[in-house]
């Protein structure tokens, strides 16, 4: 019985691995790294915020997103403005090349969601969704929330947070 789990949590593994693959070589041609296109997403949906307001929301730290904000902010998918009450704090806004950037992410990432449920009916589509939540719920059951995860992940990486 160990082998069926094994071999089902090692599948589980590689279609994430290849996923990521798939997403970055898609974004790459666009000059955007992984995690910013959640940043554009949000700036896009929520309007300009504070780096804290931000990362809070996403569930990380704002240290954690500063390497991806200052390339965004330099290859101008952002821009940074002094809060008109604080001066201490950076209002971020989505310029429109980070639309456009988003936009354009947004479309080759539909493209490997496609590629990935090539042959599979909606049925069968919304069944795997249903299955992957029932997974996620039986790993956090214990009270382990998504943030929790995230930082000790990152945390993890010995601080190779260079490439995001």
């Amino acid at each position: 019985m160990d082998n069926i789990y094994h071999k089902a949590a090692h599948n589980l593994c590689r279609v994430s691995l290849l996923n990521r693959y798939r997403i970055m070589l898609a974004l790459s041609g666009l000059k955007i790294y992984r995690g910013q296109p959640e940043i554009l997403g949000y700036l896009l949906s929520h309007g300009d915020c504070s780096q804290k307001e931000l990362a809070d929301s996403l569930g990380v730290s704002p240290a954690s997103i500063a390497t991806s904000l200052k390339r965004m902010s330099k290859a101008g998918f952002i821009e940074r403005a002094p809060d008109e009450n604080d001066r201490r704090i950076n209002r971020l806004k989505i310029t429109p090349a980070g639309k456009e950037v988003f936009f354009a992410g947004k479309a080759e990432c539909d493209k490997v969601d496609k590629i990935m449920f090539t042959g599979f009916s909606d049925d069968e589509i919304g069944q795997f969704s249903d299955m992957l939540s029932k997974i996620a719920n039986n790993l956090s059951g214990d009270g382990i929330s998504d943030k929790e995860v995230i930082n000790y992940i990152k945390n993890q990486r010995n601080g190779d947070d260079k490439n995001d």
